[in-house]
């Protein structure tokens, strides 16, 4: 039996798998990265809606009727946050939903509508409505 070049077909051999395990946890790590990342700007998102809804809140405690209101906020020097806040008259309560779009550059990264029905003029959390999200 021939044992020339056995070594060179060994070593080939164990540098191929090595650098496939190596090309797989990196393709598995972006993955992860990519993920966490979404999660993170969706929650940003979610906060900047939330926070318009007691915005909102905190208005109609002051004036009971509808109104629109919005403004803009720089997060980072390419990262732009846009939150919307329209209280709209139903019956005799008041609805209101905060839309929070959240920008990269001119590109739409996420965006969270949420909403409270059903608000009343009471004083207090009573009146408050119902918290409800669009999916």
């Amino acid at each position: 039996m021939n044992r020339k070049g056995f070594s060179i077909y060994l070593t080939f051999l164990v540098t191929t798998v090595v650098f496939l395990l190596v090309t797989g946890s990196q393709e598995i790590s972006m993955f992860t990265l990519d993920i966490s990342r979404s999660d993170a700007i969706d929650v940003i998102a979610f906060h900047a809606a939330d926070g318009g809804l007691e915005i909102g809140l905190a208005k109609l405690r002051q004036k009971y009727q509808p109104f629109s209101y919005s403004y803009v906020s720089e997060l980072k020097p390419n990262r732009t946050l846009k939150v919307s806040i329209n209280a709209i008259k139903n019956n005799n309560l008041i609805d209101i939903n905060s839309e929070a779009i959240l920008m990269e550059g001119n590109k739409e990264v996420s965006r969270r509508t949420l909403s409270r029905i059903g608000i009343s003029k009471s004083n207090g959390r009573n009146g408050c409505g119902k918290f409800t999200e669009a999916i």
